[in-house]
């Protein structure tokens, strides 16, 4: 490749630390020289209301879409978490490299666990998924919502008085800002959201030469997980709406695969695991287990 590997990717912080991270990855792996393009997506230009509001899917990612579908752009760098698990018409997930920590985390200034919150607590996040698992273990806590760079999140933890607030746990590592968690949330319990802790690159499908640059940067375990991941949240139509969440791990020879469904007020849930060797026919049992039990009932489908 002669001219260089252009690569677009939200503007905010986090979005250009992972996609620095892309790039400097395949110019070690490749000697290709590369090319960062920042695009304002609709997620970060509406910021006065809450996502599921918004009512359109792909809100960070749409934009950076387009670009690929365009010809402006080789790679698009996603948090995989916001990518959709249903893509459009000639894109693909190309893959992603090693995956940070997959959990999510308290940041608070008066509480160091959980446990420790007030059982009438005031909570800050933006994400059905977590209010839902929270109010399933404390239902007497109390919500704010919650957008923002991380800066703008911990101002607002102080200035409101807030009891805590809660994010990704590799958002905070990623950006050198360790110490600002107060305590990780077991996945366990708090099933993380799909793919979270995974950096993704998206492609055109027909670029199979880009495709071959990716995959020499790509960590076989991490999108083996991711896959049946995102297989999970297709079967149960999910998306940043709706509470459902999955987390797949390396257990012996094989994988567990674990999901999560909830009703946005944490009263009615699924929560449940498998085991095996494929992660993606593992999705496949547990989204049948599940919609058997009444998930599509339980995320109002």
């Amino acid at each position: 490749m002669t001219q260089p590997l252009r690569i677009v990717s939200r503007r905010s912080p986090l979005a250009m630390w992972q996609t620095q991270l892309i790039a400097q990855m395949l110019r070690d792996a490749h000697g290709v020289e590369t090319e960062v393009l920042g695009i304002d997506t609709t997620g970060d230009l509406i910021r006065d209301k809450p996502l599921p509001k918004i009512g359109a899917k792909g809100l960070f990612t749409m934009e950076l879409e387009t670009a690929l579908q365009d010809g402006d752009a080789e790679l698009a760098v996603h948090s995989l978490k916001d990518l959709p698990s249903r893509l459009p018409d000639g894109l693909a997930y190309a893959g992603s490299p090693g995956r940070a920590a997959a959990t999510d985390c308290l940041v608070s200034s008066r509480w160091s666990s959980f446990d420790e919150l007030p059982d009438d607590a005031v909570v800050a996040t933006g994400s059905v998924r977590r209010r839902a698992q929270l109010l399933s273990q404390k239902p007497g806590l109390r919500f704010e919502e919650l957008r923002g760079n991380i800066d703008t999140r911990l101002r607002k933890l102080d200035e409101n008085g807030w009891d805590a607030i809660v994010m990704a746990t590799a958002a905070l590592h990623r950006l050198e800002r360790h110490d600002l968690v107060a305590a990780e949330l077991p996945p366990d319990v708090f099933v993380p959201a799909v793919s979270q802790g995974a950096i993704g690159v998206e492609i055109r499908a027909d670029r199979h030469d880009v495709a071959e640059l990716v995959a020499a940067i790509s960590d076989d375990a991490t999108v083996t997980a991711v896959r049946g991941e995102r297989r999970f949240m297709a079967r149960l139509e999910g998306g940043c709406s709706v509470p459902v969440a999955a987390h797949c791990v390396a257990e012996g020879d094989g994988w567990r695969l674990t999901g999560w469904v909830g009703s946005l007020d944490g009263r009615d849930v699924l929560h449940d695991s498998r085991v095996g060797d494929d992660p993606v026919m593992l999705a496949d049992a547990l989204a049948d287990d599940f919609l058997a039990a009444g998930a599509a009932k339980i995320l109002g489908r």
